[in-house]
C-alpha cells in the first residue's frame, strides 16, 4: 500500500505519466515476456546440470553386496505369490505376506483401517496393511526409513505389479543379514493404493483431532501396534516383472510437492551404475533415443509435462503422501521387458542392487535432506531449472495486474486531473464528486462479500453428504449429484450481476479489488504450487488486463465476453476434458467425444472433491473458494450492468 500511496509516483511525475499512458501496452509486453522467458528455460544456458549436494549420499555408489541368491529367492517368492493370487482374486494375501516377513525375521504387524466413503450413504471400505520392522543394531530406534510396495489384486484395472512384493521381501531378507544399519527400516505392503499409505502415515504420526473434527473425518486410520524412529526418507517400488526394461522415476507428490533433488539424482546415478535405463517420465520412445539427445523443443516439452502433472495436485504414486510430513520419497516403476527382446535383466538382480545402493546412501545420512533444491523443474534427467530461474515467469504475469490497479487507485484518488486526461490511452471513468466517491465502496464491498459467500457455500455444500444423497434419491449417480450441486452455485454466480447491479464508481472499485485479489491469489498459490499458479495466470491475466468497467458494445466487449464464458469453471473443465479426450481417442466422432467428455468431466469433479475430503488436495478448494468468486467479479465487469450515476463522467476515446 505504500507503493500505491507514494506521492512521487503520481501522474505528474515522469514514471507515473508513463504508466498512465502506456500501462496497457506494458501489461501485454510483460505477458509476452513471461512466455518468452519460459521458452528460454529450455536452452542449456538457462538451466543447470544436476549434481549431488549431500556428500553423505555417496556410500550407495560403491560396489554392491547383494548376490544372485537374493534374485533366485525373489523368483521363488514370485512363483508362490502367483499361487496365492489364484485363491485371492479380489483380496490381498495378508497371511502369506505376514508369514514371509516373520520367516525373514522381521517384527511383523498388521494395520487395519476403515474408510467411510463421503457419498456412499454410510458405505464403508475396510483395508489392511502388512509391515515389518528391521531394528537398527547400531542405534536405539531414533531414525527410520520406509521401503514400500502397493499390492494390486488380479481384479484391479491398473497395471499388474505383483512382482513388487517379492522384490521387497528379497531385499528385506538381504538387509536382515547385515549389521551396518544405523536406521530402522520399515518394509510396508499397502492395500488399496494411496488410501492404504495415507492411513498408515496418519496412524504413524497419530494425528490428534478433537471430537468435532473426528466426527467429520471419513478415514478411521486405526492404530499401529509398533513404530520405528523418526522417518527420514522413503522409497516406493512398483515392479511389473522381474525381467525389467527400464525404470520410470515418479516424483510428483500431493499438491505439487517434490522430493529433494538429491534424492532424484541419487537414483539416476545408481541406476546408471547398474546399466538400467531410467528417468523422469521414461517411455519406450525416450529409451530408444540416444542418452545425449537433447534439444530446446524436447526440454520445453518436459517442462510443460511436469507443470501439467503438478497442476492437478494428485500424487502419481504412494510416495506422494510422504511429502506433507517432510519425508523425501519417490517411486520406482520398473516396466517389464517386451517379450520380443533379449533376456536383459533376468531375475531382477540389477533392481535389487539399485535398491541396495539407495538404502545404503540413505542409511548414511546424518540429518534430514536440507541441501540441494526442493523447488525445481526437470528439463532432462540430468538438467533442471531452479526456483530462482522459473519464478520470474509468474512475476511477469502478476506485475500487469498491480500496474493497472495502481493506475485505478490514482483515478479513484482524483490524482488524474483534466490536464492529464489526454495522456490516458483508453477511456476511463473520471469521478467528479470526490467527496462522495468513497461512499460507493460500500456496494462494491457488499458485492465482493456475496461472491465470496457463493464460493464458500459451493465448497461447503459440495462436500455435504446430505445434499448429494438427497439428489441421489432422484435417480442421479454420485458424479451427477456432485456436478449438479456445483452447477447450481455457478449459475447463481452467473446471475448475480443481473440481480445486483452496481453504480459506475462501485464498478471502478470492484475492478480495482478484482485485480489486487487475483494478483494476491496468484502470488500465494505460486508459493505453494508454482505450476498451478502459472497456468491460471496464463489464462486469466488476458481477461483481467483487457477488461474495463465501462466498455461499450463492440468487438472488444464481445470477444472478452466470449473469453470470460470459456473461463467459467464448469465450461473450462469440460473444454479441457473434451480436448484431452479428442487427443486420446482420435478415432471417435465429434458427437461421441462431446458425450464422453460430459461423463469424464463429472467424474473429474467428483474425484477432485473426494481427494479434497480424504487427502486434503487443494485444487477443489482453490477453484471453488478463490477462482469462482474472482470469475464472478470479472463476469460482472465484462457485462457492464450498471446503474445510471450523475456524478460520473465517462470519457470518450478522444478525451476532451
Amino acid at each position: 500500500m505504500g507503493l500505491l500511496s507514494d506521492p512521487s509516483l503520481t501522474p505528474r511525475h515522469k514514471f507515473g505519466k508513463i504508466l498512465t499512458k502506456y500501462h496497457s501496452k506494458l501489461g501485454w509486453l510483460l505477458y509476452v515476456a513471461s512466455i518468452v522467458w519460459f521458452g528460454c528455460l529450455g536452452h542449456k544456458d538457462f538451466n543447470h546440470g544436476t549434481y549431488l549436494s549431500e556428500n553423505a549420499l555417496s556410500p550407495g555408489l560403491v560396489y554392491p553386496e547383494i548376490k544372485q541368491d537374493s534374485s533366485r529367492w525373489a523368483q521363488q517368492l514370485m512363483d508362490e505369490l502367483k499361487a496365492e493370487r489364484d485363491t485371492h482374486k479380489s483380496t490381498t494375501p495378508h497371511a502369506w505376506i505376514a508369514a514371509k516377513m516373520k520367516q525373514i525375521g522381521l517384527e511383523t504387524y498388521v494395520h487395519n483401517y476403515t474408510l467411510r466413503y463421503p457419498f456412499g450413504g454410510g458405505k464403508e471400505f475396510h483395508g489392511k496393511n502388512v509391515y515389518g520392522i528391521l531394528r537398527a543394531p547400531r542405534t536405539s530406534s531414533t531414525e527410520g526409513l520406509v521401503f514400500s510396495a502397493p499390492y494390486r489384486p488380479p481384479s484391479s484395472y491398473h497395471t499388474d505389479i505383483a512382482a513388487s512384493v517379492p522384490i521387497l521381501l528379497a531385499f528385506a531378507d538381504f538387509a536382515r543379514k547385515k549389521n551396518y544399519w544405523a536406521k530402522d527400516i520399515i518394509f510396508l505392503v499397502t492395500e488399496q493404493e494411496q488410501l492404504g499409505m495415507h492411513a498408515f502415515l496418519e496412524a504413524y504420526f497419530n494425528t490428534e483431532m478433537d471430537t468435532d473434527t473426528k466426527k467429520n473425518n471419513f478415514l478411521n486410520y486405526g492404530n499401529l501396534p509398533a513404530r520405528a524412529g523418526s522417518l527420514q526418507a522413503a522409497l516406493n517400488i512398483e515392479v511389473q516383472d522381474l525381467d525389467i526394461d527400464y525404470i520410470d522415476v515418479k516424483i510428483e507428490g500431493l499438491n505439487g510437492q517434490l522430493p529433494n533433488l538429491d534424492m532424484f539424482n541419487l537414483v539416476q546415478r545408481i541406476t546408471a551404475r547398474e546399466g538400467i535405463i531410467s528417468g523422469y517420465k521414461q517411455t519406450p520412445l525416450k529409451k530408444r533415443r540416444s542418452s545425449h539427445y537433447t534439444s530446446v523443443e524436447s526440454n520445453i516439452k518436459n517442462l510443460l509435462s511436469m507443470l501439467l502433472s503438478q497442476t492437478t495436485g494428485v500424487p502419481n504414486g504412494n510416495h506422494g503422501l510422504f511429502h506433507r510430513h517432510r519425508i523425501e520419497s519417490l517411486t520406482l516403476e520398473a516396466v517389464k521387458r517386451p517379450t520380443t527382446g533379449s533376456n536383459r535383466y533376468n531375475g531382477g538382480l540389477p533392481l535389487l542392487k539399485t535398491i541396495e545402493g539407495i538404502s545404503r546412501s540413505l542409511n548414511n545420512l546424518l540429518e534430514r535432506f536440507h541441501q540441494s533444491y526442493f523447488f525445481y523443474i526437470l528439463a532432462q534427467n540430468d538438467r533442471f531449472v531452479s526456483i530462482g530461474d522459473y519464478m520470474p515467469c509468474l512475476v511477469l504475469l502478476v506485475v500487469p495486474l498491480f500496474i493497472k490497479s495502481f493506475l485505478m487507485w490514482l483515478i479513484a484518488g482524483g490524482q488524474i486531473k483534466d490536464a492529464d486526461k489526454e495522456q490516458v490511452e483508453e477511456e476511463v471513468p473520471f469521478i467528479k464528486d470526490k467527496e462522495n466517491a468513497e461512499v460507493y465502496l460500500v456496494p462494491a464491498i457488499l458485492f465482493i462479500i456475496y461472491t465470496c459467500f457463493i464460493g464458500y457455500m459451493c465448497q461447503q455444500i459440495l462436500g455435504l453428504e446430505l445434499v448429494v444423497n438427497s439428489l441421489s434419491t432422484y435417480g442421479l449417480t454420485t458424479a451427477q449429484s456432485v456436478t449438479v450441486s456445483m452447477v447450481l452455485w455457478v449459475v447463481l454466480a452467473i446471475l448475480l450481476p443481473f440481480v445486483y447491479r452496481l453504480p459506475v464508481i462501485a464498478m471502478h472499485w470492484l475492478h480495482l479489488s478484482s485485480l489486487v485479489g487475483l494478483g494476491t491469489a496468484l502470488v500465494v498459490v505460486g508459493l505453494l504450487n508454482f505450476a498451478l499458479a502459472f497456468l491460471i495466470a496464463l489464462v486469466c491475466v488476458p481477461l483481467a488486463v483487457g477488461v474495463k468497467p465501462n466498455m461499450q458494445k463492440g468487438f472488444r466487449k464481445s470477444l472478452l465476453t466470449f473469453y470470460c464464458v470459456l473461463l467459467n469453471p464448469i465450461v473450462f473443465i469440460y473444454g479441457l476434458v473434451c480436448i484431452l479426450t479428442l487427443f486420446q481417442f482420435p478415432e471417435l466422432k465429434i458427437k461421441d467425444v462431446a458425450w464422453r467428455a460430459v461423463t469424464a468431466s463429472m467424474d473429474a469433479i467428483t474425484f477432485s472433491l473426494t481427494d479434497n475430503l480424504i487427502y486434503n488436495n487443494w485444487l477443489c478448494t482453490i477453484v471453488t473458494s478463490v477462482l469462482l468468486p474472482l470469475w464472478c467479479c470479472f463476469w460482472t465487469l465484462v457485462l457492464n450492468k450498471t446503474k445510471n450515476d450523475p456524478i460520473v463522467s465517462i470519457s470518450n476515446k478522444k478525451l476532451d
